[in-house]
């Protein structure tokens, strides 16, 4: 099959303070690096727990695309103890099980689903998906609805939004008539939003440096839009505030808090990326802080009930890989033999050209040349590349 690279730095290796550092800012201008430093075809998956580079090309190895990214992101960290590279069936397996929701914080996670398919997106309109990376972003999409259609997989917590809500209600055991402040109308700010009026009824608050974003999300959630220079005013009467931004700066820092005079149990839910909350924040008394880090540790301990339908969907991922590795294998042929031939058809056209220099042809003369140099090129070829003979 061709020979497809994937580096991924997530979750499962990379603490949060690590993974967002190595975020890439401009996803396009990324995939169009990556072409210019050999990559034939590329798509990356990034998402608030993964970076995933998926790359097709001889000139491209596991080495070329580290350092590809710790100089596109500047990461001060060394890669090569936070990453892993899969190669060929393995890389094919890997993002097959990603789509699977296997892979995931919280077993077969519907959001991983969207966001592969957006990844796949992004990478066809900027121009960098082929043959190859097509099939197998197809193939893992593919064999992510039939797992969801199939298996038990997705029964209970499957979004970010409700393993926030369930976690909130674990440590103030209940969110009715508790007030709650949301920094961010973004897509995890809107999941976390709509996930609570499911689980009780509090006052919600919703802030975001775009007050007009903030009033739509709190008019469709039934709260409060907060404007963001009234925030600390807020925060000083909350039982929690979930922080769900894509700031690249912290939005609630301990002089925040302080500055507001808080003086209640507070818990803070940080799942921004990268953090926007500061951890300094987790020194102050009477405050609660969960990050991202500790959201999965939540998630590893709910994920034994679900092994049996781990199993069908792995039953069902193999099953598609094997697909897919016929698929590819009769893909990689094709663009072996292509080559091949555009590899004669330029020393054919070479050879022709000498001997034409070396004589005065006519013009028929000329013509059942090239005829006979095109069929002695074809006759002599097409055995060897469709396997009828092999060398020794």
């Amino acid at each position: 099959m061709p020979s497809i690279l994937c580096l991924s730095v997530s979750h499962k290796k990379a603490p949060v303070r690590v993974l967002e550092t190595l975020m890439l800012k401009d996803i396009p201008a990324s995939l169009d690096a990556l072409t210019r430093i050999g990559a034939l075809e590329c798509v990356i998956v990034q998402t608030c727990h993964r970076v995933e580079l998926y790359v097709l090309g001889e000139r491209v190895d596991g080495d070329v695309l580290k350092k590809f990214l710790k100089a596109a992101t500047g990461s001060p960290y060394p890669i090569e103890m936070y990453s892993d590279t899969f190669a060929g069936e393995d890389a094919a397996r890997h993002l097959i099980y990603l789509a699977c929701g296997l892979e995931s914080i919280i077993l077969g996670e519907n959001e991983i689903l969207h966001q592969v398919e957006e990844s796949l997106r992004i990478a066809e309109a900027c121009g960098s998906v082929g043959r190859a990376t097509m099939l197998l972003f197809r193939t893992a999409l593919n064999a992510g609805r039939r797992v969801r259609s199939k298996t038990e997989i997705c029964r209970g917590s499957v979004s970010i939004g409700n393993l926030v809500v369930k976690s909130i209600i674990e440590e103030l055991g209940t969110i009715d008539g508790k007030k709650l402040v949301i920094i961010g109308a973004g897509k995890i700010g809107s999941i976390v939003a709509k996930s609570l009026p499911k689980k009780g009824t509090p006052t919600v608050f919703i802030a975001n440096r775009t007050f007009e974003r903030a009033e739509k999300l709190a008019a469709d959630v039934g709260g409060r839009a907060v404007r963001f220079d009234r925030l600390r005013s807020t925060i000083a009467e909350a039982d929690a505030i979930i922080c769900a931004t894509s700031s690249p700066h912290l939005v609630l820092t301990k002089e925040d808090l302080e500055s507001a005079g808080c003086v209640r149990s507070l818990l803070i839910v940080d799942v921004s990326n990268p953090r926007g909350v500061d951890e300094r924040i987790g020194e102050l008394q009477n405050i609660r802080l969960l990050d991202l880090e500790r959201l999965t540790k939540i998630a590893m301990e709910n994920q034994e009930a679900r092994m049996e339908a781990v199993n069908k969907a792995k039953m069902i991922a193999e099953a598609s890989l094997s697909a897919l590795v016929k698929k590819l294998d009769s893909v990689g042929r094709n663009v072996r033999v292509a080559e091949i031939m555009r590899w004669a058809e330029v020393r054919r056209r070479q050879s022709l050209e000498i001997a034409f220099r070396r004589g005065e042809f006519t013009e028929n003369q000329r013509r059942v040349l090239e005829e006979f140099s095109y069929a002695l090129m074809r006759d002599l070829l097409m055995p060897l590349v469709e396997g009828k003979i092999r060398l020794k």
